[in-house]
């Protein structure tokens, strides 16, 4: 696996398996905190690592979309292929996980629209 470059400062992250299950830390805590989440069966990072203004517009746009994904389609997966439509992104792409800032702005403009 690739390393896990930390959100907040660049550094190299690690895999932690912590009180409540496996996660991405930072090797330079305490100095950064720079946290990222991991599946627990596999120990892979969920998404990118993103510092924490990126991750508040993630949930943002989290919050949003999954409501409207629930609502407006059969399951997840259509949902997603909606997202990667909308956003012209390639399917590895489609994941607001991987977004950036603006890329989450676009995404809480066309679903205002919706």
């Amino acid at each position: 696996m690739a390393e896990i470059k930390c959100g907040e400062c660049g550094a190299p992250m690690r895999l932690i398996e912590g009180q409540f299950g496996k996660f991405y830390g930072c090797v330079r805590y305490p100095v950064c905190k720079g946290v990222h989440s991991a599946h627990q069966n596999s120990g892979k990072p969920m998404g990118i690592p993103a510092n924490r203004e990126t991750i508040e517009w993630r949930k943002k746009a989290h919050a949003k979309f999954d409501p409207y994904v629930k609502q407006w389609f059969r399951n997840r997966r259509e949902g997603y292929l909606f997202l990667q439509n909308v956003m012209g992104l390639p399917a590895k792409d489609a994941h607001i996980s991987h977004f950036n800032i603006e890329q989450c702005q676009k995404l809480l403009q066309i679903l205002d629209k919706k």
